[in-house]
């Protein structure tokens, strides 16, 4: 479990650094989710539908946005999906356009999210701090804080580009191809059982450690993060 992880810093045992990563946990992923979905409705509402709005899903309330089912697989695993903004697309100035750039209006804002919090992990991790101090455990939380926001928008911006229903890559699918062929089918009637699958190999002790979900998020998201890093400090080099 991936919470589980965090507090006991990968097993190693519960410390009060760990209970600090799981504390940092939650705001980072209120802001991973929340941004996400707002993006979504705002990038709509600029293509001239106002379906989002008129449901609230322009709200900073996290309740307008979460599906259980996508809360759980991020508390798990460190990847999920939040509930798809509700769009018509007949009321697009341009109706192709606006399914495109409405799509892919989450996993931009994820990505550009990780690469401002990416300055913070760079800055923090260079302030001198003597260890078990109030000031260690401040910087330790805000180091948190900054790295987990990096690491889950990422995360999440890898997951939802997946081609997957109700996921964001499946949406931008959607835009080139037509929904009513039998592809476009099967996808919406077992994406839902292929993402459950995925969390269940998981939790298989060996296999767990190849499954090609975790091999995607961890290999791509690795090299984003440390090209976001390494950008930053070249940035504040000296």
């Amino acid at each position: 479990m991936y919470i589980y992880q965090l507090l006991t810093n990968g097993g190693r045992g519960v410390s009060r650094e760990g209970l600090l990563s799981v504390l940092a946990f939650i705001p980072a992923l209120l802001i991973a989710l929340i941004l996400h979905e707002i993006a979504h409705g705002l990038v709509a509402l600029w293509n001239g539908d106002e379906t989002a709005k008129a449901y609230g899903r322009l709200s900073l309330n996290p309740l307008r946005h979460f599906d259980w089912i996508g809360l759980i697989m991020m508390v798990l695993v460190g990847f999920g999906w939040a509930k798809p903004v509700p769009i018509n697309p007949n009321n697009f100035k341009k109706r192709r356009l606006g399914c495109i750039t409405v799509s892919v209006a989450g996993v931009i804002t994820n990505f550009l999210l990780a690469f401002i919090f990416a300055i913070g992990v760079v800055l923090l991790g260079r302030i001198p701090v003597e260890e078990g101090t109030s000031l260690y455990y401040f910087v330790y939380f805000c180091y948190a804080f900054c790295l987990l926001t990096m690491r889950l928008n990422i995360n999440f911006a890898l997951f939802n580009i997946l081609p997957l229903y109700p996921l964001d890559g499946y949406r931008l699918l959607s835009c080139f191809v037509d929904e009513r062929n039998g592809f476009m089918t099967f996808l919406r009637k077992y994406s839902l059982y292929i993402l459950l699958g995925f969390i269940v190999l998981e939790y298989i002790p060996i296999v767990g450690n190849y499954s090609p979900l975790t091999l995607y998020i961890s290999r791509f998201g690795g090299i984003i993060d440390n090209g976001f890093e390494k950008f930053w400090r070249l940035i504040f080099r000296g």
